[in-house]
């Protein structure tokens, strides 16, 4: 019984590490540091998975925290910084393709797949890839979302909640049907192969 409230505690303490960092960044820029490390791997992810490509990717990283750091007298401590982030790193997405028409997200990495010693497992893996690929081309656009919120960008359901305007509960749900329906997808597959 003692157990849950040491996850509430736990659960919480990346937020209120948070505030007291956006405190310090506010006080002294260099302590923006921080905040950096803690999310850059997130948000390069994140964009990666909508870039499909590390060069851009790359990119809209470096724009995300150059505004969060421009943008941080207006961040409100009543937000998770890192919903508030995310939603930079989504407007910095959306804004690039309008701009261009994306490739395809997944393109690079099929092609760029680890070399393996068996030809064999190189063929299976790509194949699986694109399978998985197709799965997810299938969902719109606010489905794939949802999943690169939670599996690039390593979003609680409770910062995904606040991204989408949804309760946690609701987000939660949302990935976990999506996740069904996918393994569904998969598994139909299977049965027709």
């Amino acid at each position: 019984m003692t157990s849950l409230p040491l996850a509430r505690e736990a659960a919480a303490a990346p937020c209120e590490d948070d505030a007291a960092l956006v405190q310090a960044a506010r006080r002294d820029v260099a302590a923006f540091a921080a905040l950096y490390h803690r999310y850059v791997g997130a948000v390069y992810r994140y964009l990666y998975s909508r870039m499909g490509s590390v060069a851009e990717a790359e990119d809209l990283t470096a724009q995300v925290f150059t505004e969060a750091l421009q943008g941080l007298g207006g961040y409100r401590e009543r937000q998770r910084f890192a919903a508030w982030l995310f939603a930079i790193a989504r407007r910095k997405a959306a804004d690039h393709h309008r701009r261009r028409r994306p490739e395809l997200p997944l393109d690079e990495r099929l092609h760029s797949a680890r070399k393996e010693s068996d030809p064999l497992a190189q063929v299976l893996r790509a194949e699986a890839l694109e399978r998985l690929a197709g799965l997810v081309a299938g969902l719109d656009e606010a489905q794939q979302e949802l999943l690169r919120l939670r599996f690039a960008a390593s979003l609680s359901y409770g910062e995904i909640g606040v991204l989408v305007g949804k309760s946690e509960a609701a987000a939660k749900m949302a990935v976990h049907r999506l996740l069904h329906r996918l393994q569904q997808g998969w598994e139909d597959c299977d049965g027709s192969a």
